[in-house]
């Protein structure tokens, strides 16, 4: 499994604090957010190498940032080139530029935010997705929580069946009728690479993942698992400010 970690956004919502800090290398109890999710992904059985995607204006901080790290497996950080907000690729964007340097290459594929800051481990989730197949036959995996439904949403929407299959994925939707939204966080086959090529090439939205979500929902079966621990939205000031009262470390 290779896993890749989503760090060249610009968090222009946090600023002052983000201007001349990328957000997954603000500290939370003692440690940038980054290295605690670091630290769940290398502990995933058969993981074959970490690629951290970053942006020009703050490569070399995550360069100096992996070169600290002790990893089992390679680590390599890669530069979109980017220098502004206005002149992003995208998440999803800044994933098919990873993919060109970085290939899958047959093998399962983790993509995270580099911001997601969690309190569980993701070995469960991962036995998990394993079950759903065997190799390219397996069926992508999202990790969904609970949220609340009162008008337009700030977060996707998932809909279940009652076997776990998701039937319908909308990103902020105006009229919520579920109380699930999915993470940034996704354990995918290695089919799914060439999903997401033939999403982009057909004009697709590459921005937040979940307008890929939301389209490969409608190409294959995919799966989603309930999150099983604390997980912290780093998405403003007071989220980081709570987290850094309440994450465990």
């Amino acid at each position: 499994m290779k896993a890749y970690l989503l760090a060249a956004g610009y968090a222009t919502r946090m600023y002052p604090l983000t201007r001349d800090r990328a957000k997954p290398l603000l500290e939370v109890a003692g440690a940038a957010i980054l290295t605690h999710l670091l630290d769940r992904v290398l502990a995933l059985d058969d993981l074959s190498e970490v690629i951290v995607i970053a942006n020009d204006r703050f490569a070399r901080d995550f360069e100096a940032w992996a070169s600290l790290r002790d990893a089992p497996v390679p680590m390599r950080v890669l530069n979109d080139g980017t220098r502004s907000d206005g002149a992003k690729l995208g998440a999803l964007g800044d994933l098919a530029f990873a993919l060109d340097a970085v290939p899958v290459g047959g093998e399962d594929w983790l993509v995270a935010a580099g911001d997601n800051l969690l309190a569980f481990e993701l070995g469960p989730l991962q036995q998990a997705f394993r079950k759903t197949g065997d190799g390219a036959h397996r069926e992508p995996l999202l990790v969904v929580r609970k949220t609340t439904r009162d008008g337009p949403s700030r977060y996707n929407e998932v809909v279940l069946d009652e076997s776990g299959r998701v039937v319908r994925f909308r990103e902020k939707p105006d009229d919520p009728v579920s109380d699930l939204a999915a993470i940034a966080l996704y354990l995918l086959p290695a089919a799914a690479e060439s999903a997401l090529r033939r999403y982009l090439d057909e004009g697709g939205n590459p921005d937040a993942p979940g307008h890929f979500i939301a389209w490969l929902v409608e190409q294959m079966p995919v799966r989603a698992e309930p999150l099983r621990g604390e997980w912290y939205d780093i998405g403003s000031l007071e989220g980081l400010e709570y987290a850094r009262k309440h994450f465990p470390g």
